[in-house]
């Protein structure tokens, strides 16, 4: 008796072959892509770690430098000015900033001739010389000096105190003294400048005073 032949429908199940090239592109496409996501977040995590070891190291010596600051106060000043329209004088706190510390030591020791020295360049000042900022900015270099050269960090003052004495000759009203004095401190204040960084050994350049800061500044 000869069995029927029954043909395949479309509702029956597709050949073994066809089933597995889709599923097999499928996950290579899945592998391909993980390995990339794993490539990109190890490219990633390495350059923020780097990042974080410099930022790490430049923290660190930031915050060592920052150790060594110290701030100094010097006991206030108050002196007569140089003569303009009428009898002036200048009441100021100085204070010093420094960031070696064995230079704390060094400007207890020597205070009184810093002192003095601080007392003659202060009242060798005109009042027009020091009410603009470039004339304190000049100052601050110039009290600087002077407290280095009593440190032994440099070897020639960069304020030199003939200006003043030469200023006195030229002042014969108050328009033409404030014209002077502001011309004079313009041209002395790059002068004494460079006579300054000349005057300052090489080998003492790391260790000076950082700056001068002004407390009080009352000309009255």
């Amino acid at each position: 008796m000869v069995k029927p032949v029954t043909k395949q429908t479309e509702a029956d199940p597709p050949a073994t072959g066809a089933t597995t090239k889709p599923k097999s592109k499928k996950m290579l496409f899945i592998i391909i892509g993980s390995v990339l996501v794993l490539g990109i977040a190890g490219g990633a995590g390495w350059y923020f770690t780097k990042g974080d070891k410099h930022d790490s190291k430049h923290d660190k010596k930031a915050e060592k430098s920052s150790e060594h600051i110290k701030f100094i106060a010097l006991d206030p000043f108050t002196v007569n000015l140089q003569r303009e329209t009428a009898d002036q004088f200048l009441q100021i706190g100085i204070t010093l900033k420094i960031d070696q510390p064995d230079l704390e030591e060094k400007i207890k020791q020597n205070l009184p001739e810093i002192r003095s020295r601080l007392l003659v360049l202060l009242s060798g000042k005109y009042p027009s010389e020091l009410t603009a900022s470039q004339g304190k900015k000049k100052l601050v270099n110039e009290i600087i000096a002077e407290t280095e050269i009593v440190l032994g960090l440099r070897t020639a003052p960069a304020v030199s105190h003939t200006i003043a004495s030469a200023k006195s000759s030229v002042a014969s009203s108050v328009e033409s003294t404030s014209s002077v004095e502001a011309t004079n401190s313009e041209e002395s204040s790059d002068t004494s400048d460079s006579k300054a960084e000349a005057a300052k050994p090489n080998g003492e350049k790391e260790k000076s005073i950082v700056d001068v800061l002004f407390t009080s500044f009352i000309i009255q």
